[in-house]
């Protein structure tokens, strides 16, 4: 047996007290970067369904929490009758920044996030440059929703599309007019980007879409850090077609509870190649809309909605 003392026993060397030094260093600059800095809300609203720490102004505290109720009401309209959801759930919780700078500040080494949301928190800035200065908000919001309320597990394409389908949506007559695009919003205003050209086998090559197999799988597409607006606009276009299609609408209802994987999909929606192919279609036609090159397309999809009931516990 070594008569030699433990390391915690003995004196260190002067290279042991070296690495050590060099260890906190480390440590303490990755705690610095990385680790949320201490934050207080300076004031706190609660709406029947949230709970709002903020910094932002009354009014756009307020103007955010009418948001959330609208988007609460949208979503649980589309979802609620599934057998997973909770109504008796706790208040959703967020904390809404005064602005970018603060949030930023306050969570360091987001990289190019403008929002995110950590159980059991959703975390953003009230946007105040920006004509939808809640979307980021709201955008989260629905991943807390999957979460918290509905306790769907999704894959990426279809948790992240969901996402953008209700965010990307207009507030109208005192709703969110789900599937009513608003056009300041993100990825709405990268559109240019995707399906560049009328012909599908030729933006498979020139790489303006990704083949929805890999969307769907997860696998085998460009890198998503290069190509992240490229991937968010194909999520959000494959769900809203699906869900904005007379011919998809009731199996994208079904498709979620089962999470949305390649096999679900092609069980429940149908073979990728067929949907690739309409769906590249589509696409064609709404950026031809969006862009005001098909107006009357455009108005029958977009008109004010019709008023229905709030969905309530039953």
């Amino acid at each position: 047996m070594s008569s030699r003392p433990p390391f915690f026993r003995r004196k260190l060397r002067l290279s042991e007290i070296r690495w050590l030094i060099y260890l906190v260093v480390v440590l303490a600059a990755a705690a610095w970067r990385f680790l949320p800095r201490p934050w207080h809300p300076t004031r706190i609203i609660e709406t029947a369904h949230h709970k709002i720490y903020s910094t932002a102004t009354q009014s756009q505290t307020e103007d955010t929490a009418r948001a959330l109720n609208y988007l609460y009401t949208a979503y649980s309209n589309h979802f609620a009758s599934i057998s997973s959801w909770q109504w008796d759930h706790p208040k959703l919780q967020l904390k809404l920044y005064r602005d970018r700078a603060e949030m930023r500040r306050i969570n360091p080494g987001l990289g190019w996030a403008e929002a995110f949301y950590r159980e059991p928190f959703c975390r953003a800035y009230y946007s105040d440059g920006e004509i939808n200065p809640y979307q980021w908000m709201v955008h989260e919001s629905v991943h807390q929703l999957n979460h918290e309320v509905a306790h769907f597990r999704l894959a990426k394409w279809l948790e992240e599309g969901l996402a953008e389908y209700f965010s990307t949506s207009r507030i109208m007559a005192n709703e969110l007019a789900v599937g009513r695009i608003d056009l300041n919003t993100y990825p709405v205003w990268w559109m240019d980007t995707l399906a560049t050209s009328s012909n599908l086998t030729e933006n498979l090559k020139n790489g303006s879409v990704i083949p929805l197999r890999a969307i769907l799988s997860d696998r085998g597409g460009p890198s998503r850090s290069k190509e992240f607006n490229l991937y968010y606009l194909h999520w959000w276009t494959l769900t809203y077609f699906i869900f904005e299609s007379e011919k998809y609408h009731d199996p994208a209802l079904r498709l979620v509870p089962s999470g949305g994987d390649l096999a679900a999909f092609e069980k429940i929606i149908g073979p990728v190649d067929q949907v690739q192919s309409e769906w590249h279609d589509y696409v064609r036609r709404l950026k031809a809309a969006l862009a005001g090159k098909d107006r009357e397309w455009f108005l029958k999809r977009n008109k004010p909605p019709k008023p229905f009931a709030a969905s309530s516990q039953p």
